[in-house]
């Protein structure tokens, strides 16, 4: 067969072979659990968004800012998604209508690459004469014409350059101008040092004032009775949306805390940890997931490369083929699936130490502002 057809048959075929990721997984990753922590930032955001009243409205709230706070995995981002899913665009006869519009703030974020984000999310580009005051109006334009009531901004870390306070200042500055003068409520999602917008100080004073409470979106804390009994239960309900023949007992206090030192506790994690294992798991017809096959999900994500060394080659010696010896899995030393005890609350020790002032990570940002680092487990017997 030749010509036309035979091609369309040939493209019809490679489509066809393309491999496929199991439906399971696809519903588990795409599946959002509304547990304890979830809830609480979609009820923030929900609180936000009834401060909006449209312009015809003679009594209106002022436009206000909402903080999402929290390391990567942490739920930042599904939590925005989830909430936006509730208030899809729609379509009228007049315009499209887009209740929410979300932004990734750019790296490295000055005032105008910001501008230009906001403005591509409604499709258009920001000219490079327009000053401020223009900028706005056009913000505040397309917001009119399809009904904005909140802006989304993800990523919002990036607005904090620590070299350059000035430009920051830039950043939080139109930020205020936005809330004054476009009227639409305002949510920044990012990493905690997103907090520094807030700190007292004069650059920061204006927007701080238009801020609402922070929502910090912290681990479950396994030093707590409460804090185990809500992250098993994730664990728990994670399971069973796995929805493998047999139990995995991913609830179980040893399962869950290997999985918690494995993932720091952050949700968006665990899932990822627990997708991969799904996954494998039904490409080799296993069962149920136990602590060996999260063991090979974590050594696939931390690879350790040990090239043969040896003093001294032997050429004299006859080279043979030799079967080749299988290692016997990951090494297990550092797997906090598969080591021991005793070097669990090692690890769990060692990756929570605070770093040093120059590297300003999560645990040292959180500490300085009074809330409490990540601690290591107390509980008897781990």
């Amino acid at each position: 067969m030749v010509g036309p057809e035979a091609m369309t048959h040939h493209r019809a075929a490679k489509l066809s072979a393309r491999p496929a990721v199991p439906n399971a997984v696809l519903a588990f990753e795409t599946t959002v659990i509304p547990h304890t922590r979830h809830m609480e930032a979609k009820a923030a955001i929900r609180e936000l968004h009834g401060r909006y009243r449209p312009r015809e409205d003679s009594r209106r709230f002022k436009a206000r800012a909402l903080l999402i706070i929290g390391s990567a995995g942490s739920g930042k981002t599904t939590a925005l998604e989830d909430y936006m899913a509730d208030y899809p665009d729609s379509a009228t006869e007049d315009a499209d209508i887009r209740r929410i519009v979300y932004v990734e703030a750019p790296e490295r974020t000055t005032r105008r690459a910001l501008v230009g984000a906001i403005l591509g999310a409604y499709g258009y580009r920001a000219r490079d004469y327009w000053n401020t005051s223009e900028v706005i109006e056009k913000i505040a334009f397309y917001a009119e014409e399809t009904g904005t009531e909140m802006i989304f901004i993800d990523e919002g870390h990036h607005m904090v350059n620590e070299n350059n306070p000035d430009m920051s200042a830039e950043v939080t500055e139109f930020i205020k101008s936005l809330l004054n003068r476009v009227k639409v409520q305002i949510v920044i999602a990012g990493l905690p040092r997103l907090l520094d917008i807030s700190v007292p100080g004069e650059k920061t004073m204006q927007l701080r004032r238009r801020l609402q409470p922070t929502i910090i979106l912290k681990p479950y804390d396994w030093a707590t009775r409460s804090g185990r009994t809500m992250f098993s239960g994730v664990l728990g309900v994670m399971e069973k949306m796995m929805g493998l023949p047999d139990a995995s007992g991913l609830a179980k206090h040893e399962m869950a805390k290997r999985i918690y030192v494995a993932t720091g506790g952050e949700i968006g994690i665990v899932s990822k940890y627990l997708s991969q294992a799904l996954s494998v798991a039904l490409a080799i017809g296993r069962r149920s997931i136990d602590l060996n096959l999260l063991g090979e999900v974590h050594a696939g994500w931390h690879p350790i490369y040990e090239p043969d060394v040896r003093d001294m080659l032997d050429f004299d010696a006859i080279l043979e083929d030799e079967p080749t010896v299988p290692s016997g899995g990951p090494p297990h030393h550092d797997n906090p699936f598969l080591c021991s005890a005793e070097r669990l609350r090692e690890i769990w020790l060692r990756d929570t130490v605070p770093p040093s002032p120059r590297n300003m990570s999560r645990v040292t940002k959180l500490r300085g502002r009074g809330a409490q680092p990540l601690r290591p487990f107390v509980r008897e017997g781990l």
